[in-house]
């Protein structure tokens, strides 16, 4: 018999986002007070009610790309033709994810 625990729930606001390399994309958010995690780590976004969406769904997870001790969240990631990174990548900065 396992149990799961449930991951705390977080909004965080997109900062800005710049190309890294040919088709891929990095997004900085604004990292949560108190909020602390490992290298190595990953977090699942969920987008607020997104102007599109597909059978994917509005979560994707994301490899954390910043150190722990950064005062920001980074993720990186290829653009592929997808409604959250359509939606992600047109988002205003300060929208809240």
């Amino acid at each position: 018999m396992s149990t799961t625990t449930a991951s705390p729930v977080t909004m965080a606001k997109l900062l800005s986002r710049h190309e890294v390399a040919e088709g891929t994309t990095a997004f900085l958010f604004e990292k949560p007070s108190n909020w602390t995690f490992k290298s190595g780590q990953y977090v699942d976004m969920t987008l607020l009610d997104p102007s599109e969406m597909d059978a994917e769904g509005n979560v994707r997870s994301f490899s954390i790309a910043s150190a722990p001790h950064e005062d920001t969240l980074m993720v990186a990631t290829r653009m592929r033709d997808t409604a959250f990174k359509r939606v992600l990548n047109t988002m205003p900065l300060s929208s809240a994810v």
